[in-house]
């Protein structure tokens, strides 16, 4: 899975892949892949092997605890981020719906002329077999429907059109 990790002022878009054995792989911004090894948890503390330096990191909201150091540390999802980004357009107004993400269309609840209501559901998305519900933002009437049940879909393909 992807994440937009962010360190101080320092911005890094890492993959991170779960082995079979619990340990991790995280592929660097430089492309080198690093084998994360968890081995000792304790409250907040954890004792990591990064690459094979044993580190002790102390998670915090909102920061990390390196040794002595103390980092602020923001980190998400690729998928987060994405529904992030749809709910955020979506609340500004936007007449469209967009897939925060690709996935499959499981329900679509609405057809052109329809009046909804703002939280009304309009369209159900799976991803990852994860069902996500897309809904109004503001009161509106749909103008097109774009979308079909069962239709696979894109990130950021145009769903559902309100006016």
């Amino acid at each position: 899975m992807r994440y937009f990790v962010k360190v101080g002022e320092e911005s890094l878009e890492l993959e991170v892949d779960a082995a079979c054995d619990g340990t991790y792989h995280v592929q660097s911004p430089n492309g080198s892949r690093l084998p994360v090894f968890v081995l000792a948890k304790n409250g907040s503390t954890q004792l990591l092997s990064i690459d094979g330096r044993v580190l002790s990191v102390q998670l915090g909201e909102g920061e990390v605890k390196l040794g002595q150091e103390r980092f602020s540390v923001h980190a998400e999802s690729e998928r987060t981020r994405a529904a992030t980004r749809a709910h955020t357009s979506e609340a500004k107004g936007s007449t469209q719906i967009v897939a925060p993400m690709p996935g499959r269309i499981v329900r679509v609840s609405c057809t052109p002329g329809d009046a909804v209501s703002k939280g009304a559901a309009l369209v159900v998305i799976e991803a990852m077999k994860m069902q996500n519900e897309l809904c109004a933002k503001a009161d509106g009437v749909v103008r097109a429907v774009h979308v079909v049940s069962g239709a696979t879909v894109d990130r950021g393909a145009v769903l559902i059109e309100l006016e």
